[in-house]
């Protein structure tokens, strides 16, 4: 069985030690899974919006030496994760972004949904990017797994993890 995690913007904060968004033992714990899912070649996905936030987080560190420091760091995962010799992660757009020439009927889909569907329940557009990529990676032999510290978009996910992570205050 193929084992699937989609890793949301916070587990990325914490792995960045984003100031002020994150804590000591959640990098920890966080870091020890990726260790864990490498062993056991879990198959890890970044979607791009995750990217976005990621980014914008880094962007907005007000101290500039740091804040060059996180985006040199930022430019060289980005370029492992699309490397073909050096795959840790996946680096994957929407599935609802994912082909050019059906942008716009599946962006408007995608839109939709979020309207009706996931604002109403007080995930932002990311979050419902996150819920849709774990959704379209669920297959009967797959296992998948969103890792957050969002309790409410881990519960989103499409197989119940054991032992999750979600941190303590989140």
């Amino acid at each position: 069985m193929l084992t699937f995690i989609v890793v949301d913007t916070s587990y990325w904060l914490e792995l960045f030690k984003i100031p002020n968004h994150f804590k000591d033992e959640h990098y920890s714990k966080i870091k020890q899974l990726f260790t864990v899912a490498s062993h056991n070649q879990y198959s890890l996905y970044l979607p791009i919006p995750v990217l976005f936030e990621l980014a914008n987080h880094i962007a907005h560190v007000s101290d500039g030496s740091v804040r060059r420091e996180l985006s040199q760091k930022f430019s060289e995962t980005v370029k492992r994760g699309i490397s073909n010799t050096e795959m840790l992660f996946n680096i994957m757009p929407c599935m609802a972004f994912s082909v050019a020439s059906e942008l716009n009927e599946s962006l408007d889909f995608f839109v939709s949904r979020f309207v009706s569907e996931f604002s109403t329940q007080g995930l932002g557009f990311t979050d419902s990017s996150i819920i849709l990529e774990a959704k379209s990676l669920k297959k009967d032999i797959n296992k998948v797994h969103i890792w957050t510290l969002d309790r409410a978009l881990k519960a989103r996910e499409p197989d119940a993890e054991s032992n999750p992570f979600t941190g303590d205050s989140r």
